[in-house]
């Protein structure tokens, strides 16, 4: 077998696994965006509004989507590790993993920090329309412990995003 043969059967297998990496990494882009958190910031109703619809119970719920939405950046954490490992000794495999990861890492940082500000300014002027708004004191206090929930939760999930950035790093 010549070099030239030699080189030619190693290309099938290497571009299957690289052509898997460049789709697991755009995969990656927004794990956590792909969550049913129950709160719609920016559509047709008021934050506040559904603020004070939530009951504790709902609070908890949204405290267990955050959550999960953090365990699956974790698990995607841990395939990505696994995915370099798994691309080591394949050749030309290092340059197609770092331009898949980069791509998913400037990917979450654009969607990741214009999402989050958006909500972080929804919750800022729901905040502040609580302080007028006509409920009883109860509902004032729960409400107010939704939007300290809600941004403890979006802090986690920002730090563990920004953790999903590192881990693409290549």
């Amino acid at each position: 077998m010549t070099a030239r043969t030699i080189s030619a059967q190693r290309i099938p297998a290497g571009g299957i696994v690289l052509a898997g990496l460049a789709a697991f990494g755009m995969m990656l882009a927004t794990p956590a965006m792909a969550r049913d958190v129950v709160i719609n910031v920016g559509k047709d109703r008021d934050l506040l509004e559904q603020l004070i619809e939530l009951d504790r119970e709902d609070i908890d719920e949204l405290r267990a989507e955050f959550a999960e939405a953090r365990a699956d950046i974790a698990e995607a954490i841990g395939d990505i590790t696994e995915a370099r490992e798994d691309v080591k000794n394949v050749p030309g495999a290092n340059i197609v993993v770092k331009i898949a990861f980069a791509t998913a890492r400037a990917s979450i940082s654009a969607a990741a920090s214009e999402a989050l500000g958006e909500v972080r300014t929804e919750i800022d002027k729901a905040e502040v329309a609580l302080k007028a708004a006509d409920v009883s004191d109860e509902e004032r206090v729960e409400t107010q412990d939704a939007i300290n929930v809600l941004r403890t939760e979006l802090d986690a999930l920002e730090t563990a995003l920004g953790d999903l950035r590192d881990a693409l790093r290549a």
